[in-house]
């Protein structure tokens, strides 16, 4: 009975710490000015676990397929990042001179950001995928230069609900 006991308590200890909201150091300037460098963010494993869609401008915990570049960069199968949706499956993402344009019409974004004048796309997004960016774009290594520019759905770990 007392081995049953132990087994039960570590099983729902371990639950417990599984589901419950985790405490994320963010190393890089990708997500300045929303995320500082060093900066702590709480992410909600489960929020999308529950049924919750994925939104445009949620901000995501998520991994990357391994790719050349991010083998050198010193990143394995375990890195997490943290990006903005941007793009949803199905829908035409482009970025002319730094404007995001979804569908061919400019995207209204409302956060704050820095600005670049690049050009990407046009690519439309698979069903079940999303095109991430950072707030901080001539600094973010996001979707504009992943292979592929998507991330699965399954792929997505959590969502941000609270900057520190």
């Amino acid at each position: 009975m007392r081995t049953f006991i132990v087994s039960a308590t570590l099983v729902c200890a371990f639950l417990t710490a599984s589901c419950s909201p985790r405490l994320i150091i963010v190393p890089t300037g990708a997500m300045q000015p929303t995320i500082k460098i060093g900066g702590y963010v709480v992410a909600d494993k489960t929020a999308y676990s529950s049924g919750q869609a994925i939104k445009r401008f949620d901000i995501v915990i998520h991994k990357l397929p391994l790719q050349k570049e991010s083998k050198r960069m010193g990143l394995d199968e375990n890195t997490q990042f943290v990006f903005r949706v941007i793009g949803l499956g199905g829908e035409k993402v482009e970025v002319k001179k730094g404007q995001v344009f979804i569908n061919d019409v400019l995207l209204d974004e409302t956060f704050e950001k820095n600005s670049s004048d690049d050009n990407f796309g046009p690519l439309t997004v698979p069903d079940n995928e999303f095109f991430l960016m950072g707030d901080n774009r001539p600094e973010s290594w996001d979707s504009r230069f992943w292979k592929p520019s998507t991330i699965k759905r399954e792929d997505v770990l959590g969502k941000v609900v609270t900057i520190l």
